[in-house]
């Protein structure tokens, strides 16, 4: 059962259990107390491919060990007499993403019984296979057939990535503790035990005993401190995740994985949908719905056979089929359940194809808040799965669904499951809405691809930085048909309509050499190239920007060696002529009030045009203006950021400065007018935007902030009554109301008047 907490559905039950399916090690190291603790501790290493990187080095050695490391990883079955056998015992062991201490469960050793007295032994250590591969090490039995020795050094791991093996050794694990208090395994190996021995009783075979952890009050992690058969990485002598001790071998009959079919025969009629059903998968972190997307494929053989790959959404990426029969006169697909879509032989358990449903029932949380559990179940009546050809349309049979109904019932289904062979627990459900269609057949043809379009873009705006353009890929053609992305690829077009070069060089992490055209099995996942992104590392600002004016995309469609393009559409990095920027805001004042101090003055810069059209800050300037709408200059001797006195603050001095900001400007001089010194402001600061291009400046308003009361002005004009207030323009014409820079001039009763100058 699952419990739901809103839309997303996050799994409680089960967790560790079913993060033991993860078949590589996904996150950094850490270690649990025990299954149900999930106490973690320091991470050992960063996962960086299969290799975990160290953090944090093993104090000690292992150099006379490393003379044996001659043995080279032998991951073939050697010939010879196989024999499996079931283990028991204890061992520290990675699973998932952390390292536990526990009990041998659901493991086996094979042993292939060679000529001239040589064995072979297959996952040596407990679980290792999940991580390193079921590799093979290498050692003798006696003449007597009681004994196997098994020399200490040789690899069960090697990594391209690092140039470096994970190899046997003899040893104890212990807990320290970084600089930060932070608790690690390190492991300590004694390098006086170059073998190891187990001893054959019959059907039973005991191995080296080690000595298991001893409780201690005093420390909270002595689980994780004994002594066994372990391994390091050879890199850095760091600890492997794996040791075991008090271990017992139990023989039994050699295990024969089920089948997973990863290739069809050839002459096979291949039809390639897209999913357009709704579903529910489940993933480790949670359950989501409503995913409509990926793809599979349906082959028809000669004799009547079909095969599907990738019949489960959430499956896609392992890439195997299931067998099933078609018959032409009713257009019906007929697949047998239980077939395999994935199998470990490590852990003896697989995904497999099932018939099933769901069901959504109320509860509530610990708090009494509603919530939802989520029941699932397999069909047991339902022996196979069941589609429909339609044209260029395939219905699945018998699903049932509403993915359009209120939560939480679009979680309550009838569909295609898949499950974990082990437990039988559930990995996805997928149903169609009534009367769609489960998947609609892609356009294999050259089509002409519909446009992307340019969404976005952002500049860092300091040279350290990068550029990113957002756009999205078309899934359509010209037609509005469907269309493989994995036939999709994109070139990027400068202000001229050149095309811009990728260079390998900069490009390094995914590109091998120059490109013009990025392919989909570089943006499907690289670094710098997305589905709707991509990076430049130059910034567009400086004396030779990226892009003058504009950024342009074109997607191609290459099927059989016939390419077809679309348009090229551009985005508007600067706006074709210069705008006229809307007004900045003016927001805060704060004086700090002594001689030695500073104000500071806060606003908020403009992004749009007076029109409301998105402008680039990189090419706005500020300029600050006293009581009188007088400019104040900034001096190059107060300012370390100025090269200059300067009255205008251009870009590139307030994205990067000390004192100028895009949200305040500071000043180093009091308001206050200490020793006889003027204030800065008597009553009001402005602010004035200016957006330049080529040479071309517009200008917002000024807009002032009242900073302090005009007091001159309302100690004369106290006590006087208003007789009339008129407005002026700055050419000296009177308007009925004011607006943009106004003199306003107020008659009072008395027969004298005041002006101002104010901006609305």
């Amino acid at each position: 059962m699952f419990i739901i907490n809103n839309i997303l559905f996050v799994l409680i039950n089960q967790i560790f259990n079913i993060m033991k399916k993860l078949s590589v090690l996904l996150v950094a190291l850490a270690v649990a107390v025990s299954a149900s603790a999930g106490v973690s501790l320091k991470a050992q290493r960063t996962v960086r491919s299969n290799k975990v990187i160290n953090t944090e080095m093993t104090k000690f050695k292992v150099s006379d060990l490393k003379s044996k490391a001659d043995f080279k990883v032998i991951n073939t079955q050697p010939e010879g007499e196989l024999k499996s056998y079931l283990r028991s015992g204890e061992a520290i062991y990675a699973s998932g993403s952390s390292i536990y201490y526990g009990e041998q469960s659901n493991g086996r050793m094979d042993i292939v019984f060679g000529e001239n007295n040589v064995v072979y032994l297959k996952n040596i250590l407990y679980n290792c296979g999940a991580f390193f591969g079921d590799n093979w090490v290498e050692g003798t039995i006696n003449e007597e057939g009681t004994e196997i020795t098994v020399p200490l050094g040789q690899s069960i791991y090697w990594s391209d990535s690092y140039q470096a093996d994970v190899v046997l050794a003899w040893g104890s694990t212990a807990v320290a503790y970084d600089e930060e208090g932070n608790p690690y395994i390190e492991f300590i190996p004694d390098t006086r035990t170059t073998e190891v021995v187990y001893t054959i009783d019959g059907e039973t075979i005991t191995g080296p005993q080690g000595v298991a952890p001893v409780e201690d009050e005093a420390n909270e992690w002595w689980r994780f401190e004994a002594t066994g058969l372990s391994c390091y990485w050879t890199d850095d002598d760091s600890f492997g995740g794996f040791m075991e001790w008090g271990t017992t071998f139990t023989e039994t009959e050699p295990f024969v994985a089920p089948t997973v079919i990863t290739e069809i025969p050839e002459g096979c009629e291949i039809n390639l949908y897209y999913r357009t059903s709704g579903y529910i998968a489940n993933s480790i972190f949670g359950i989501m719905n409503g995913m409509t997307d990926g793809k599979f494929q349906v082959a028809f053989a000669n004799d009547g056979t079909v095969y599907i790959q990738n019949p489960s959404w959430w499956h896609d990426s392992y890439g195997s089929w299931v067998k099933g029969t078609f018959d032409p006169e009713t257009n019906i697909i007929t697949i047998p359940v239980g077939q395999y879509l994935t199998y470990n032989e490590s852990y003896q358990y697989g995904i497999q194809l099932m018939w099933g449903y769901t069901d959504v029932v109320e509860t509530v949380d610990e708090e009494g808040n509603p919530a939802y559990s989520l029941n699932y179940a397999i069909d047991e009546r339902a022996t196979e799965i069941q589609f429909m050809v339609d044209g260029d349309y395939l219905h699945l049979v018998g699903s049932y669904g509403d993915i359009n109904a209120d939560f939480p019932n679009d979680y309550v289904a009838t569909g295609m499951m898949t499950v974990y062979s082990d437990d039988l627990s559930m990995t996805s459900l997928e149903f169609t809405n009534v009367e769609d269609p489960f998947g609609t057949i892609v356009n294999l043809v050259p089509a002409v691809p519909a446009d992307p379009t340019a969404d976005d873009w952002y500049d860092a705006g300091n040279e350290n930085g990068y550029t990113r353009f957002d756009f999205t890929l078309p899934t359509t053609d010209v037609d509005g048909n469907p269309i493989d992305p994995e036939f999709i690829s994109y070139s990027i077009f400068t202000d001229d309509d050149q095309i811009f070069t990728f260079d390998a060089a900069t490009y390094d992490y995914d590109l091998t050499e120059d490109m013009t055209e990025i392919p989909y099995d570089i943006f499907n996942g690289g670094y710098d190239f997305g589905t709707n992104h991509v990076y430049f590392y130059r910034t567009n600002t400086g004396y030779n920007p990226l892009f003058q004016d504009r950024i342009g995309i074109q997607v191609f469609y290459t099927i059989n060696g016939v390419k077809n393009a679309s348009n090229i559409v551009y985005f508007e990095v600067v706006p074709p002529t210069p705008a006229v920027p809307a007004n900045p805001t003016a927001d805060s004042w704060s004086d700090c009030g002594d001689e030695s101090g500073y104000s500071r003055f806060g606003f908020t810069l403009p992004t749009t045009d007076v029109d409301g059209n998105k402008i680039e800050q990189m090419f706005l300037s500020y300029s600050i203006y006293l009581d009188n709408d007088e400019l104040f200059m900034f001096l190059a001797d107060d300012y370390s950021d100025l090269p200059y006195n300067m009255t205008e603050i251009p870009y590139a001095i307030w994205s990067d400065g000390w004192d100028f900001y895009k949200g305040a400007v500071y000043f180093y001089r009091t308001n206050e007018g200490q020793n006889g010194e003027e204030p800065l402001f008597h009553h009001q600061i402005g602010i004035q935007v200016h957006y330049t291009v080529d040479d071309i400046k517009n200008s917002s308003d000024i807009v002032y902030l009242e900073v302090f009361p005009d007091t001159k002005v309302n100690e004369i004009n106290a006590g006087k009554t208003v007789a009339n207030v008129r407005y002026f323009n700055m050419a000296g014409q009177e308007m009925a109301q004011p607006q943009g820079m106004t003199i306003q001039v107020t008659t009072y009763t008395d027969g004298t008047s005041s002006a101002a100058k104010v901006v609305k």
